[in-house]
């Protein structure tokens, strides 16, 4: 079985993070979408409603299983047996950090492979940080977010903000 993870913080899931898990939806037997922390990141949703805006936008994806960690991404892609990693890069400076990630998970983990996913034209501005801080100044993110999870990552926060 061909199987790959696509980890990822997914604060919040992005237009862009949904494209490239179509994109492997296309290539793979079976895709673990994780939600993984990254300590050196403050979140603005939990982990929980990250898992759940992430279900949400994934429903219907038959070979999705989404999953949230806190293992290491090479010993989780171990424990799952997936032979790939798939990251998203948008420019020259994702792609130097990713490559760096890329030899230290095969190094230590297995032997696991990455796969670099250039973006779409159409989302290679868009980044987690800018969709959230449209939503601290309360700005229209419908062009940034997947549709099926806008009305949650929107709802998260209003909760956050008022308490309902």
């Amino acid at each position: 079985m061909n199987i790959c993870i696509i980890p990822g913080t997914f604060d919040p899931l992005t237009n862009g993070h949904m494209d490239i898990i179509k994109r492997a939806h296309k290539l793979f037997d079976k895709i673990y979408v994780t939600v993984f922390d990254n300590t050196s990141k403050k979140t603005l949703f939990t982990a929980a409603e990250r898992l759940e805006i992430l279900r949400r936008a994934c429903a219907g994806m038959e070979k999705i299983v989404v999953d949230a960690t806190s293992e290491l991404l090479a010993d989780y892609a171990v424990s799952k047996n997936a032979g790939f990693i798939i990251r998203g890069v948008r420019n020259s400076v994702d792609y130097e950090y990713e490559y760096d990630l890329f030899r230290i998970n095969k190094k230590i983990g297995n032997n696991v492979d990455t796969l670099l996913f250039p973006s779409n034209a159409d989302n290679s501005y868009i980044s987690a940080a800018f969709v959230r801080e449209m939503i601290k100044y309360n700005r229209d993110i419908s062009d940034f977010v997947p549709e099926e999870a806008r009305g949650l990552i929107i709802g998260y926060h209003k909760e956050k903000l008022f308490g309902t």
